[in-house]
């Protein structure tokens, strides 16, 4: 019985664990890119302020997003800093849609950040990759004061944080499994003949 639930148990993380060539995966990395020319709503940007750019460009890659090279280029839609607006990031490597779920504005500091989270539906390059869950993180800077100029840049990171792979969490449930197995197996009185 005990080789049974071993092999059953065996089974199941391997069918987590390990894709099939039939399916294709989501993305799993991080994508970071500067925003230039960026425009404020406002004399000195805040919780509220919408932002513009005319350009943005690729800067660095991890993992899945390697092959997505240096100084692409990539849309952004004007952002507006306040919980629920939305966010669109359009690009030949594939697209983002999503709305803000949290903002950090300092007025003292000059600046603004907040973080979205959406789907990202992979092209181009990453045409193999399944559309999957993402999140797109905003910075903005001002330095100088009102009117001064702004900076900008951004950060798209698959899956986002917080969402676990699908391998771990096979291993979080072989865990469970095992630890469940062992704490009955200790529970069980032993019974001996004479």
């Amino acid at each position: 019985m005990r080789t049974k639930a071993i092999a059953l148990l065996a089974a199941a993380t391997a069918a987590v664990a390990v894709p099939t060539a039939a399916s294709a995966a989501t993305i799993v990395g991080t994508l970071a890119g500067a925003l230039f020319g960026v425009t404020s709503s406002t004399p000195v940007i805040g919780a509220g302020t919408t932002f513009g750019s005319a350009v943005s460009l690729v800067s660095s890659t991890t993992g899945d997003f390697g092959v997505v090279p240096n100084f692409t280029f990539a849309n952004v839609s004007n952002v507006t800093a306040s919980s629920g607006s939305p966010i669109t990031l359009s690009s030949s490597f594939g697209n983002f849609t999503g709305t803000v779920t949290s903002v950090n504005a300092s007025g003292l500091s000059g600046v603004v950040s907040f973080y979205t989270l959406g789907t990202f539906t992979p092209a181009g390059s990453l045409s193999a990759f399944t559309t999957g869950p993402a999140s797109l993180t905003f910075s903005f800077t001002q330095t100088g004061g009102a009117n001064s100029a702004v900076s900008g840049s951004y950060s798209l990171s698959s899956p986002p944080s917080g969402v676990p792979e699908p391998a771990a969490w096979g291993m979080l449930i072989a865990g469970a499994g095992m630890a469940g197995a062992a704490v009955r197996r200790r529970r069980s009185p032993r019974v001996t003949y004479a």
